[in-house]
């Protein structure tokens, strides 16, 4: 049976780490390029303040059961925070500036959708 970890909010010696997860639907004519330069993009990320913010990077090509969407195709990135404080660091020092890099080089060609995961617990 596997273990539960079990998160306690009020904890303090629980590690607060939380998931900031971007998923990318992209033109399928610039999918693989695309995929090149968010694997750079993610090392410069994980990179940043000497690797204080973020310990992992994962990126996923995604399978949508069910749905489809001519002409994209789908990737996950995910980046575990050190903290959620590590994470609101990135935003206000690095976040605008990669985010306009992004859409500077691959505007149109693009959609994502972000977002902030909080971890409950992990079972192993």
């Amino acid at each position: 049976m596997a273990d539960v970890k079990v998160i306690q909010p009020h904890d303090p010696t629980i590690d607060r780490r939380v998931i900031y997860e971007c998923n990318f639907s992209v033109d399928v004519d610039v999918f693989h390029e695309f995929a090149a330069y968010l694997r750079q993009h993610m090392r410069e990320i994980l990179s940043l303040e000497d690797g204080k913010l973020f310990d992992r990077a994962t990126l996923c090509v995604a399978e949508n059961e069910g749905q489809h969407e001519e002409n994209k195709q789908h990737l996950c990135a995910r980046y575990r925070a050190r903290s959620r404080f590590r994470l609101q660091e990135y935003f206000d020092k690095a976040g605008d500036r990669l985010r306009k890099d992004m859409l500077a080089r691959w505007g149109g060609k693009f959609d994502v959708q972000r977002r902030i995961l909080a971890v409950d617990c992990i079972i192993e």
